[in-house]
C-alpha cells in the first residue's frame, strides 16, 4: 500500500462522512419544521376546542328560542294594552287643542 492510496482512502471516507452528516442534518431539519407545524396544529386545535366548548348546545338554542317567543308574547300583550291608552291620549290631546277655540 502506498501513502497516496491511503490518503485517497481517507479523503474518500471524509467526504462520505461529511455527506452522511449533511443528509442527517437535512432530515433533522425537515423533522424540526414538521414539529413546528405540529405545534401550530396543536395550538389551532386547542383554540377550536375552546371555541366549541363556548358555543351553545342544541338544547340551549331550543331554550333560547322558547324564551324569545315568550318575550314576543309579552311585547304583543304590552302593545295591546297600549292601544286603549293611545286612543285616550288622542282624545285628551284633541280636547285640549279644541278647548282654546
Amino acid at each position: 500500500m502506498e501513502l497516496t492510496n491511503i490518503t485517497f482512502g481517507f479523503e474518500a471516507m471524509r467526504w462520505i462522512v461529511v455527506t452522511v452528516i449533511g443528509i442527517y442534518a437535512w432530515v433533522i431539519g425537515r423533522q424540526s419544521a414538521s414539529a413546528k407545524e405540529m405545534l401550530d396544529l396543536r395550538t389551532r386545535i386547542t383554540k377550536l376546542e375552546s371555541d366549541i366548548r363556548q358555543t351553545p348546545s342544541q338544547q340551549q338554542f331550543h331554550e333560547l328560542s322558547l324564551r324569545v317567543e315568550k318575550v314576543n308574547g309579552a311585547v304583543d300583550g304590552v302593545r295591546e294594552g297600549l292601544t286603549p291608552m293611545r286612543e285616550s291620549l288622542r282624545r285628551v290631546e284633541g280636547f285640549l287643542l279644541n278647548k282654546g277655540d
